[in-house]
C-alpha cells in the first residue's frame, strides 16, 4: 500500500530539496519545473533561479544561459513572466498562447511599426508613434501573451528590445500542438516531480483552466501514462511506472528537516491555493515552511528592498512540537533572512524578545 511518507520522501529526492542538484543535472530539473519564474520578490530583470534546489550559484549560470538565448522569456499562465528552455519554447507557446479575439488599434500600430522598422525599445516606440508608455506597455504585453512579439532579456538592464516573434523564431510553429496535446507533453514532468498529484494541484501549478487539465489527465489515463490511485483517503494520480518504486524497501525514511520555500517555488505553486487558505494573515506571505517534507507554516511580514520585516512565524504544529522545534525552525529562517536586519518579531504569535 502506498503511503504519504513514501510519496513525501520521493518528492524531496526528485526535487533535490535535501540533496541539491549538481550543475551536471541542473538543466533537466529546470526543464521539468518549467515554466520557471524568477523569485517572488527580486530585482526587475533578474534571471530565474531555483533556490534550495541547486548546489551552486544558478543566478550567474542562468544569467549566462539567458544571454545566449538558451533560456527564453515569455508570459505563461495568467500572463505572468517566466522562462523556458530554447528546446521547449514551441510546446509552451502552443500551450499558453492567448491570441486576442480582435486587435486594438494600438496593437496593430505597434505590430506594423516592428514589421517596418525592426526591433526597438519602448522609448523609441513612444518617439515614433506619439503614444504614451502607459498605452504602449499593456498593448505589448497582450501581444506577448499571444506570442506575436518577443521581449529580449539578455541581461538585467531595463532598456529591452522588442521583436516580432516569428522573425526571431521562424522554426516555432504555433499551430503544431493543440493545447491538450501540448499539456499532455509536459504534464508528466510535473507529475514525476510531485509523485502524487490531482487536477487541482496541476491547475494551480500550470495556472490553466481546470477543464483543460481534466481533459489532458483523462487522455493520459486512457493512454496508461497516468494511473488513478487513492493514498490514505485522497484520490489522485501518479505515473504508472511509479507504483513499483513506491515501497518501503525503495524509499528511505525522511530525516527531520526544515526548509523555507519562496512563493514561486515549484512545490509552492502546486499547493498555492491550499496554502492561501491554510495560512491566512494580514501580512504578506514571505516564505512557506516545509517541515519534514510537508507544509506546516509560513513566515509573514513585509517585503522590502533592504531588510525584510518578519512579523510572525505561523505554524500548524501541535503546541509541544512548536516548542520542541523552535530553535531548529528559527535557525532555518535565519539561513534565508539576516538575523540582525530581519529578526522575527514573533514566533507563533509570541514576541521573540
Amino acid at each position: 500500500m502506498i503511503t504519504w511518507s513514501e510519496i513525501t520522501a520521493l518528492r524531496l529526492k526528485r526535487q533535490h530539496l535535501l540533496y541539491p542538484v549538481t550543475k551536471e543535472n541542473y538543466n533537466q530539473l529546470f526543464a521539468n519545473m518549467s515554466p520557471v519564474s524568477t523569485m517572488y520578490w527580486t530585482t526587475p530583470g533578474d534571471p530565474p533561479t531555483l533556490p534550495r534546489h541547486a548546489d551552486f550559484d544558478d543566478y550567474d549560470y542562468n544569467s549566462s544561459r539567458r544571454s545566449k538565448r538558451e533560456l527564453l522569456k515569455g508570459r505563461f499562465g495568467g500572463g505572468s513572466i517566466a522562462y523556458v528552455t530554447e528546446e521547449d519554447l514551441e510546446v509552451f507557446a502552443c500551450l499558453y498562447r492567448k491570441e486576442p479575439s480582435e486587435f486594438s488599434s494600438i496593437q496593430m500600430e505597434l505590430m506594423e511599426l516592428l514589421k517596418q522598422e525592426g526591433p526597438m525599445n519602448i522609448g523609441l516606440m513612444k518617439e515614433l508613434t506619439g503614444l504614451l508608455v502607459k498605452e504602449i506597455t499593456p498593448a505589448l504585453h497582450k501581444l506577448q501573451e499571444a506570442f506575436l512579439v518577443y521581449e529580449d532579456q539578455l541581461d538585467n538592464e531595463g532598456d529591452r528590445g522588442w521583436y516580432l516573434f516569428d522573425g526571431e523564431f521562424p522554426e516555432v510553429d504555433l499551430e503544431r500542438f493543440s493545447k491538450v496535446q501540448a499539456l499532455k507533453g509536459v504534464l508528466p514532468r510535473a507529475a514525476k516531480l510531485l509523485v502524487f498529484c490531482d487536477e487541482e494541484m496541476l491547475r494551480s501549478y500550470y495556472r490553466l483552466p481546470l477543464k483543460l487539465i481534466k481533459e489532458a489527465v483523462r487522455e493520459l489515463v486512457n493512454e496508461e501514462i497516468l494511473l488513478p490511485v487513492e493514498v490514505e483517503g485522497k484520490n489522485g494520480y501518479l505515473l504508472k511506472e511509479e507504483k513499483e518504486l513506491l515501497s518501503a524497501e525503495t524509499i528511505s525514511l525522511i530525516e527531520p528537516n526544515v526548509i523555507l520555500l519562496q512563493r514561486n517555488d515549484f512545490l509552492v505553486k502546486g499547493y498555492a491555493d491550499y496554502l492561501k487558505i491554510a495560512y491566512p494573515s494580514d501580512w504578506d506571505a514571505l516564505y512557506y515552511l516545509l517541515i519534514d517534507g510537508v507544509f506546516h507554516g509560513v513566515v509573514v511580514g513585509r517585503f522590502k528592498f533592504g531588510p525584510h520585516v518578519i512579523e510572525d512565524i505561523i505554524l500548524d504544529l501541535e503546541e509541544k512540537e512548536k516548542t520542541r522545534r523552535r530553535e531548529e525552525i528559527l535557525k532555518a529562517v535565519y539561513e534565508v533572512f539576516d538575523n540582525e536586519g530581519s529578526s522575527a518579531k514573533r514566533y507563533c504569535g509570541i514576541a521573540t524578545k
